[in-house]
């Protein structure tokens, strides 16, 4: 069943029922919206385009005018949001495959890819120029799985995968990331939200297979949010993250259940290794005795300059510790911890690490002001 009405015997455009058509010249001046000369960057929103035409999309008549648009330039991206895909016309749905063969770029968010379109994707890996591919939000069965691992085999340009909020399970997950562990140029894998099939993932067994593609020393960025992460498994990243040889730069873990152990590894390991410029352990519950622990090694790890510890429940003395290890010069480009506690004491730390830009306001998403009703200085939000 497609997700509109479509008459087969009857030209697409007359089964359109009412409203505006869409045409390629109206896309060019949407495109002006958006983008700057020459004009090399496509973007379709589904929600946008309802707003503007009054009507629903249509998967065959208005698809069909997308892709006859994506063939008349030359484009360097290529990002379409919330469009059904079908595969009732495999002419259109080749006809789109072969539109972004050139494109370094391409973002398909949210969108009902059918089964053949990633087939098609893999029997042109090799004249892909494809660098980025993001299908965050767009669901990947068992068998879209596995044709994306082929397709990850055979691309000799892709460097990022993002399949964060893919409906993966622990089992088509490892699929993927066998893709990633075998594929020749991969970087940068983001993988979030993954599903279980029972009443919890086995954040054991993500762990190991994370584990085998971290060993592996060519990832630069690697994001697992909400994969249910506990203390243990931040072992498995701390071996990795310990070795001065360590090719990751990037790592983000928030919204997982790593605890003030998880920290304490994680610190500890990065404070050896000295190669980590990211980390992102927000939403972890690590507690005052976390914190601490990130209080003690932070001063230790030479490269991290971005540390993202917001909503951890961290006491304001832990909070008040990690301030007074900043010291000049100053190597943090950017540290939030807003959603913890504070007292008077962390906004008179805060106040002359700013008076004497020791840390300038822009690096940190906290300010203080002065209150009249406590007649003293308190933190505030800075956005």
């Amino acid at each position: 069943m497609l997700p509109c009405k479509y008459a087969p015997n009857s030209n697409v455009e007359e089964s359109i029922i009412k409203g505006r058509l869409l045409s390629t010249l109206l896309l060019e001046c949407w495109q002006r919206e958006y983008d700057k000369r020459p004009y090399t960057n496509f973007r379709f929103r589904r929600l946008d385009f309802e707003e503007r035409l009054k009507r629903r999309y249509h998967c065959l008549g208005d698809f069909r005018v997308i892709v006859k648009f994506l063939f008349k330039y030359e484009l360097s991206s290529v990002s379409i949001w919330s469009i059904f895909i079908s595969k009732a016309d495999p002419h259109l749905l080749r006809d789109f495959v072969h539109t972004l063969l050139h494109v370094p770029r391409i973002e398909l968010k949210l969108m009902h890819l059918p089964e053949e379109f990633f087939v098609m994707l893999r029997l042109n890996a090799n004249k892909m120029k494809v660098g980025t591919l993001s299908l965050e939000g767009t669901p990947l069965t068992d068998e879209k799985a596995k044709q994306l691992r082929e397709f990850l085999l055979a691309s000799k340009t892709l460097h990022t995968l993002n399949v964060c909020s893919c409906s993966l399970s622990l089992y088509n997950f490892a699929t993927v990331a066998d893709g990633v562990h075998k594929s020749s140029k991969m970087r940068n894998f983001y993988v979030s939200r993954l599903l279980a099939l029972n009443l919890s993932l086995d954040s054991e067994k993500i762990a190991s297979t994370v584990g085998s593609l971290l060993m592996q020393n060519k990832l630069v960025e690697l994001t697992m949010e909400q994969c249910e992460f506990l203390a243990l498994d931040m072992e498995i990243f701390a071996e990795y993250l310990e070795n001065k040889h360590c090719s990751l730069r990037k790592l983000k873990l928030a919204y997982n259940l790593i605890s003030a152990d998880g920290a304490l590894f994680l610190m500890r390991a990065i404070a050896k290794g000295g190669t980590l410029e990211l980390l992102d352990i927000s939403t972890n519950s690590i507690g005052s005795h976390g914190g601490e622990w990130v209080a003690q090694y932070f001063s230790s790890c030479n490269m991290l300059q971005h540390l993202y510890l917001n909503d951890n429940r961290i006491g304001a003395e832990a909070i008040n510790l990690l301030l007074l290890t900043i010291k000049k010069p100053c190597r943090i480009r950017r540290l939030q911890i807003y959603g913890n506690q504070f007292n008077s004491r962390s906004a008179m730390i805060l106040r002359r690490l700013l008076d004497a830009q020791v840390i300038m306001q822009e690096e940190i998403d906290i300010s203080y002001t002065y209150d009249e009703a406590l007649e003293d200085y308190r933190i505030v939000p800075w956005r």
